[in-house]
């Protein structure tokens, strides 16, 4: 167990790289080098979405599950619809979309 001098240099040492890990702006803390920390799981519930992204429609199980695969691959999936994209039709679509 270290003692004396060498004790408090080893607490400043640990300060220091707390502090070297945390910026401080405007009063709020910001992590540095912290990736984004996407949820990897999803209350029970299957309620199909259809979502739109980038000219492509997506059927999720559920609203979450489109969220964690929004996060996980850098995607901006909206919902158009509740239910499963392949019963949107033609019409529904243009309208939904508009």
């Amino acid at each position: 167990m270290l003692t004396g001098l060498a004790a408090d240099k080893a607490k400043l040492l640990v300060v220091l790289l707390l502090l070297a890990q945390i910026n401080v702006i405007n009063g709020q803390l910001y992590a540095l080098n912290v990736p984004n920390k996407c949820h990897d799981v999803c209350p029970i519930g299957y309620r199909v979405v259809c979502a739109f992204y980038n000219g492509c429609l997506r059927t999720f199980a559920s609203s979450c599950v489109m969220r964690m695969y929004n996060c996980k691959y850098q995607k901006k999936y909206r919902i158009i619809s509740q239910g499963a994209c392949e019963f949107i039709s033609n019409d529904e679509l243009s309208e939904l979309l508009d």
